[in-house]
């Protein structure tokens, strides 16, 4: 069996992922979420339906990409506006955004106050267009389920047997 060890992502191919070490991040998954994305169109469905009823043109960050924004925080567990200060350049989020910096927590709650019906049928809309497109992927023929059957340990690691079975299949009883 063949490891993967490096592999470049699809909406950007300057973004390497590979599990050799070296810089972390502990917002890495996004870069799946970005993916899924992209597969769906999400932000392109939110960037051509979303209109805010708002006058003002000249702002750094559209309202498209601020709802953006805060789906991507949502999905990270920084469910508050005030994440937006702390985030403003986290390096995760400002390359999958691609943006210098994020938006901050006032710009986020402006765009709170912006909301009314129409802005709400435009996210049913939204919603329905992502409905009909998922609907329409083709499921896959075959589903791999990955178990890893190594045992949690922590503290003092005497008698821990590890169980390594890379590349092997096997069948291991559960329960114990």
């Amino acid at each position: 069996m063949k490891s993967v060890t490096e592999k470049s992502l699809n909406f950007n191919k300057m973004i390497k992922v590979n599990f050799d070490g070296g810089n972390l991040t502990s917002d890495a998954g996004l870069l799946l979420y970005k993916e899924f994305d992209e597969k769906i169109g999400l932000s392109q469905s939110i960037q051509a339906t979303f209109q805010a009823n708002d006058s003002v043109h000249h702002r750094k960050h559209s309202n498209d990409e601020v709802v953006i924004q805060k789906i991507y925080q949502h999905i990270t567990g920084y469910h508050t506006d005030d994440h937006a200060d702390e985030l403003k350049h986290e390096p995760m989020f400002t390359t999958i955004l691609k943006k210098d910096q994020l938006a901050s927590q006032p710009t986020l709650s402006r765009l709170n106050q912006k909301f009314d019906k129409e802005t709400m049928k435009q996210l049913q809309q939204v919603n329905q267009t992502l409905n009909e497109r998922i609907q329409a992927i083709k499921p896959s023929d075959h589903f791999v389920f990955d178990l890893d059957s190594n045992y949690v340990q922590y503290g003092i690691r005497q008698l821990y047997v590890e169980k390594l079975h890379l590349g092997r299949m096997g069948f291991e009883e559960s329960g114990k």
